[in-house]
């Protein structure tokens, strides 16, 4: 054997050997790794792992695990993190199996049915309820959220698909909410795509009456419907961070990623009180001090303020459009105060509000009766 020769065989093996020591390093948690950190029961119902994705889920830099397994009656993806030799169990996303087994959907009688497809190869990372698991980015992250098409049933729909998104293992979409559409009920299926470029999610894709797009707004996806907007948040910040007794300069940067609309109204309301003033530089803001008088909808009457708010009138608001709303706060009671923002506008003679009572995201009324989300102040 010449020195080439040698070299080659020597390259190969050394190749191998790096290779079957990279397939051998442990990829995702055991299965009593699994059931020990979901169940808190290492002897529990076993374990059969389905699938697993290394993908970032959050903003730490360290890549996560996503781990798809059935267990007993459950059928769960859950997300780990590696912390040296151990593993970090983060969330999990659990379903009822209803002893399912493999299922396929079936295009010309517009139903599931028991079996696998012919002609088509299994998905890799899907279940038997979990039917399809896509990851990806939402507007203004650089992580990824999880968003599944899972099967459900339910009298008299019978068996039928639905989307549901999750952000950091918080829900942000709620398929389950379409069950009365008209096209579900037909089809059995709420199939969806993902959008690269403006990062939404549409549904019934391929049929152009019930195509319907879905925007992420910050808090939660919001259908995007003609002459609605929607205010995005963007960022808010808070130079120097609050101090109990001290002022600061708070900057909230919206855009709109819904439609264009000739008027819309941004609230900002502060129910732990403290001091507000409008920065010198505002245009269309407005500020009610404790005692004003404000509309209250659920009264329907006008009421005297219980605490500051702001409220800013944003005309010819058009799509991706940023507007930004500053203003000086004091905290009070807090040096991390709670603050409520909404938007409202007119659709003919009536006020919508975002978010409303059908809202998955969580929030708060105002004093005025909207339902208000919840700002997350900077800590640092």
């Amino acid at each position: 054997m010449n020195l080439s020769n040698l070299f080659r065989v020597t390259a190969t093996f050394l190749f191998a050997f790096v290779f079957c020591v990279s397939c051998s390093q442990k990829e995702h948690p055991s299965d009593s790794e699994i059931r020990q950190a979901v169940y808190g029961n290492d002897n529990g119902q076993p374990v059969r792992v389905l699938g697993q994705k290394q993908i970032n889920l959050d903003e730490t830099p360290e890549m996560e695990t996503l781990v798809l397994f059935q267990s007993g009656t459950s059928e769960v993806l859950a997300a780990f993190r590696k912390d040296g030799s151990s593993w970090d169990y983060l969330w999990k996303l659990e379903f009822f199996l209803q002893n399912l087994g493999p299922m396929y959907y079936d295009a010309k009688l517009n139903s599931w049915v028991p079996g696998s497809a012919q002609g088509k190869e299994k998905v890799t990372f899907a279940g038997d309820c979990l039917r399809r698991i896509v990851v990806a980015e939402l507007p203004g992250d650089n992580f990824n959220s999880v968003f599944v098409e899972v099967l459900a049933e339910e009298p008299p729909l019978g068996l039928f698909s639905v989307p549901m998104g999750y952000r950091k293992g918080k829900k942000i979409w709620d398929g389950f909410q379409l069950k009365e559409h008209e096209e579900l009920k037909r089809s059995k299926r709420v199939d969806f795509e993902y959008n690269q470029k403006d990062k939404s999610f549409r549904i019934f894709p391929t049929n152009p009456n019930y195509s319907q797009e879905f925007v992420f707004n910050g808090w939660e996806m919001i259908p995007n419907l003609p002459m609605q907007p929607v205010p995005a948040f963007v960022s808010l910040e808070v130079i120097p961070k609050f101090e109990i007794g001290k002022e600061s300069v708070v900057t909230l940067q919206l855009k709109n990623r819904g439609n264009y609309v000739s008027l819309t109204y941004l609230s900002i309301s502060f129910p732990e009180a403290g001091s507000v003033r409008l920065a010198g530089e505002t245009q269309g803001v407005r500020l009610y001090k404790k005692g004003d008088i404000v509309f209250n909808v659920v009264q329907n009457k006008k009421i005297p303020a219980e605490y500051p708010l702001l409220e800013a009138t944003k005309e010819g608001w058009a799509n991706n459009f940023r507007y930004g709303i500053k203003f000086y706060y004091t905290p009070k009671e807090s040096a991390n105060p709670k603050i409520l923002f909404r938007s409202t506008y007119k659709f003919y003679q009536e006020i919508v509000s975002i978010p409303n009572q059908f809202s998955i995201a969580p929030f708060e009324r105002d004093q005025q009766g909207f339902p208000s989300y919840l700002l997350e102040t900077p800590t640092n």
